[in-house]
């Protein structure tokens, strides 16, 4: 830390002074050399790009096995509905075959 507060105050250079900032904020130590920063802040921000994609494609992963569960579930409703009208006309046989209508 004592580092990154001797290279933001021997540094004029507004374009270094964000880096520093950026690094700080993501708490990673600056070196004091602008490049060496510089491809530090960048390298941290690819990083941190992959960890957002990563958790995006798994958010996504868990929604289409969601979905499936769900398109199960009505395929089954169907199935139950088409159970009892069958199961209704076998009663209303019965009752015609027994003589109870």
């Amino acid at each position: 830390m004592v580092v990154a507060i001797s290279a933001v105050s021997s540094h004029s250079d507004p374009e270094y002074l964000r880096i520093l900032q950026e690094l700080m904020k993501l708490g990673i130590a600056p070196s004091g050399n602008k490049s060496v920063d510089k491809s530090k802040l960048e390298q941290a921000k690819i990083e941190l790009m992959q960890k957002i994609q990563a958790k995006q494609e798994a958010e996504q992963k868990q929604e289409l096995k969601v979905q499936p569960l769900e398109a199960a579930k009505d395929s089954q409703r169907t199935e139950l509905e088409v159970e009892r009208l069958g199961a209704m006309n076998i009663a209303e046989l019965n009752k015609i075959y027994f003589g109870l209508i």
